[in-house]
C-alpha cells in the first residue's frame, strides 16, 4: 500500500516499511495514523509470521522479487518466533543487518534493557491506539529526516 509522497514533503522517495505482524488490526492502525498523521511517501509491505519475513528478506520463493525494506516494525511475539530471534538472524545477513528495525513490545521498554539489541534495533512500547501510532512514527520521522539532512543512513 503506498500512502503518499513525502514525509512531511522532506523525502523525495518512498520508505518501505516492512510489517512483521500477526494482528491485523496492528497493521490497519499503522495504516490510519499514517493516514491522519499525513506522513506520505510510505509503502507498507506485510508479513503475517517470522517465516514468512524471513523468506521475503532473503526474496525466497514466493518472494523472489520483494524490495528490500528501508525499515522494519516487527512485533516480539509472532506465533513462531519472537522478535530477538528474528533480529539475531538478520544479524548473520549483510544485506540485512543494517537494517533499522523498531521491536514493538506489551512491556515497557525501560523492563527489557537485559536483552543486548544491536544498534539499529530500538524498542518500542506497542502502541494502543492512533495517537500513540501518530507519536511513534514522529519520533521515527524526526530521526530519519535528521540523518538523510546531514548525508547519513537512516537509522533509529
Amino acid at each position: 500500500m503506498s500512502v503518499g509522497c513525502g514525509m512531511r514533503g522532506a523525502v523525495k522517495n518512498t520508505i518501505k516499511i516492512l510489517t512483521i505482524e500477526d494482528d491485523p488490526s496492528q497493521t490497519e492502525a499503522l495504516k490510519e495514523a499514517l493516514t491522519v498523521a499525513q506522513i506520505i511517501c510510505v509503502e507498507i509491505l506485510e508479513a503475517e509470521d517470522g517465516e514468512q519475513a524471513l523468506a521475503f528478506l532473503h526474496q525466497e520463493y514466493p518472494h523472489v522479487d520483494a524490495p528490500q525494506p528501508d525499515l522494519i516494525f516487527l512485533s516480539n511475539h509472532l506465533p513462531d518466533r519472537t522478535g530477538p530471534g528474528i533480529i539475531s538472524e538478520l544479524q548473520h545477513d549483510r544485506r540485512l543487518q543494517s537494517i533499522p528495525i523498531a521491536l514493538f513490545s506489551e512491556q515497557d521498554p525501560t523492563e527489557s534493557k537485559d536483552i543486548d539489541f544491536p544498534d539499529n534495533c530500538h524498542l518500542f512500547k506497542r502502541p494502543n491506539t492512533c495517537d500513540e501510532w501518530i507519536y511513534v512514527l514522529r519520533c521515527i520521522e524526526d530521526v530519519w529526516i535528521t540523518l538523510l539532512n546531514m548525508g547519513g543512513t537512516p537509522r533509529l
